[in-house]
């Protein structure tokens, strides 16, 4: 007896199924076009009384012909859709997940996915080739949009490998005007020493053929980056071959500063986490928030205020940027509206019934995470078992942070204030009523005084805020000659209360212009006319370009840490990256506007 043949009963199989398909879709369109029909036929015999003549060579075969076309054009999506494979990327999807997704939505814009080539490894294809042909657009994207001058930007930090191994990982990042910025990678490194730091830089900056463009670069001051032998920076300039604008992140710098504080008013932590924040995180649901301890309601802080002119001053000031800062609205992370926020909650007693959030992660490596934990803290002292000495050390950041750090990060982004804030900062610390706080806080700043170097004090040149007397001192002191030491931040020691802008200044400082490429004409003219000046507006807009705080590359490494793993492939997951950073830029998920654009 002859066996059965599999292949031909298979193929036979399918063919009964392939009939039954079209069986299916003949009655559905027959359905469609009788629909059709009943619907053609009110305006045909409306149509009948006129006076016009009726074409003979129309005829309903070919109106339904058109009407099935239109049928057919109904909504449809494909696996290899770039809008599609990047949300997929974005939303962390794995390609179980995307496959079922891509399912049912194709089953809910009335698609027929059993006549589509839809499986987990088709997807994982289509994610795959997608990913590659989407970096390639980026990349073009870039090439067009990208400005002529750049600011480098990049950081590290040590992340476990796809072996399993632990290995540094380096966000490298460019920003330009009208706040571009791109990410170029986050490749691995074998160490965090300055030499190899700058050669997985330079090898980024190299495959995106920027050299000529970078004028400056965005760093957090640590040793391995500002090491005048062995840093980073140094390194990147030598292999440049040119001087660039150092750029220290002001951010990182008034982390070091907050960090100084809080060390001088409790005792300092050598473990990850902090005792008390850990103790207002575990007691946060038998906290009642709307039972809180401001500045109006403390006996002794009223009394403090009504008897010291420096911090009742302080606080009328402090209070005044607050209110305008909240009425912007124009916050880049929820976490720096929340510092506002509890700011002006704690000075003024003004808020929201319950206005506090769940106390987020309290690591010390995170950015804000003293300044809010501290300011809840001071609020909510009294429902915490503290003792007293940490009740007044919480009391003395709190106030630190709300009367003026607030205000000094807010405007750490701001270029051309930097240094004017540099030196008000210090003004104000030097008549601070809690002299502890304060010389904490000087010591610390006096260590990073980046932005009154001779070439960064240019920035000031376009500080609104500067009378046009001392920007005429200024402009006279571009005649002093330039300090023998080749200093890229200024000594501590050297700068004192009664220190100007323009005692900052000299012929080196030309040499920030030189580097915006900027037209220096309006230096010629009286400050007071330099705002019609078109040359002024020019070289102010590439000022403020520069982009003097490090988020960028802390975003990237942020990134790169969410989506460790999704990929085995170093390849694919560079192009994950950049697909991802380049959707983030351009497709928000909070409002439909947002939601309606793409990212291809």
């Amino acid at each position: 007896m002859a066996g059965i043949d599999l292949v031909t009963a298979k193929k036979v199989e399918k063919q009964v199924e392939r009939g039954t398909r079209l069986k299916r879709l003949r009655e559905r369109e027959d359905s469609d076009i009788a629909r059709l029909t009943e619907r053609a036929e009110i305006p045909s015999q409306s149509s009948s009384s006129s006076s016009s003549p009726v074409s003979t060579t129309s005829s309903p075969a070919r109106g339904f012909r058109s009407q099935r076309k239109k049928l057919k054009q109904s909504p449809s999506i494909s696996v290899k859709d770039l809008n599609l494979i990047s949300t997929w990327d974005r939303e962390k999807l794995s390609v179980r997940q995307a496959t079922s997704t891509f399912a049912a939505t194709a089953q809910v814009l009335g698609m027929d996915i059993g006549s589509m080539a839809v499986s987990k490894s088709t997807v994982h294809r289509a994610r795959i080739a997608g990913r590659e042909q989407a970096a390639e657009k980026i990349v073009e994207l870039r090439n067009q949009e990208i400005p002529e001058r750049l600011v480098l930007h990049w950081d590290g930090k040590l992340l476990p490998s796809l072996s399993g191994d632990m290995e540094v990982r380096i966000a490298v990042l460019l920003t330009g005007e009208d706040d571009a910025e791109f990410l170029l990678g986050v490749p691995a490194s074998s160490d965090s020493t300055g030499r190899n730091v700058a050669a997985v830089v330079l090898k980024e900056v190299d495959e995106a053929g920027v050299r000529d463009k970078i004028i400056a670069f965005c760093f957090d001051t640590t040793a391995s980056n500002t090491g005048m032998v062995q840093g980073a920076c140094i390194r990147i300039e030598q292999e440049l071959g040119r001087s660039l604008l150092w750029l220290a992140c002001r951010h990182h710098v008034h982390e070091v500063i907050l960090k100084d504080v809080f060390e001088a008013s409790l005792s300092s932590s050598s473990g990850p986490d902090i005792g008390i924040f850990k103790l207002l995180r575990d007691r946060w649901s038998f906290v009642d928030s709307s039972q809180r301890e401001t500045v109006e309601t403390s006996e002794d802080l009223v009394e403090f205020f009504a008897t010291n002119d420096t911090a009742s001053k302080l606080k009328d000031d402090a209070l005044a940027f607050l209110k305008e800062a909240l009425m912007s609205k124009n916050h880049p992370r929820e976490n720096y509206e929340e510092l506002l926020r509890l700011s002006y909650l704690f000075l003024s007693g003004e808020g929201p019934a319950k206005p506090f959030r769940r106390p987020g992660a309290l690591h010390q490596a995170r950015w804000m995470a003293k300044a809010i934990y501290c300011l809840k803290l001071q609020m909510l002292k009294s429902q915490l078992s503290l003792t007293g000495r940490e009740k007044a050390g919480v009391e003395r950041v709190a106030l630190f942070v709300a009367l003026v750090y607030c205000k000094q990060w807010h405007e750490a982004p701001i270029s051309v204030k930097a240094p004017l804030n540099d030196v008000l900062f210090l003004e104000i610390l030097k008549t601070y009523p809690d002299q502890t706080v304060a010389k904490a806080a000087e010591q610390a700043l006096r260590r990073h005084l980046w932005y009154v170097s001779e070439e960064n004090a240019g920035l000031a040149f376009f500080d609104s805020r500067i009378d046009v007397e001392e920007k005429k001192q200024m402009v006279k002191a571009l005649d002093k000659p330039a300090s023998k030491k080749e200093l890229k931040r200024l000594e501590g020691k050297k700068m004192t209360t009664s220190s100007s802008l323009s005692s900052f200044v000299t012929s080196k400082t030309r040499s920030f212009f030189q580097k915006l490429d900027a037209d220096e004409g309006f230096l010629a003219k009286d400050p007071a006319l330099w705002e019609e000046d078109d040359r002024f507006k020019d070289a102010r807009k590439r000022a403020l370009g520069l982009r003097v705080v490090n988020d960028a590359a802390e975003r990237g490494i942020a990134l790169v840490q969410r989506y460790l793993g999704s990929t085995k492939s170093a390849a694919q997951e560079k192009y994950l990256l950049q697909l991802v950073h380049h959707h983030r830029k351009l497709v928000g998920r909070e409002k439909k506007e947002d939601l309606q654009k793409k990212a291809f």
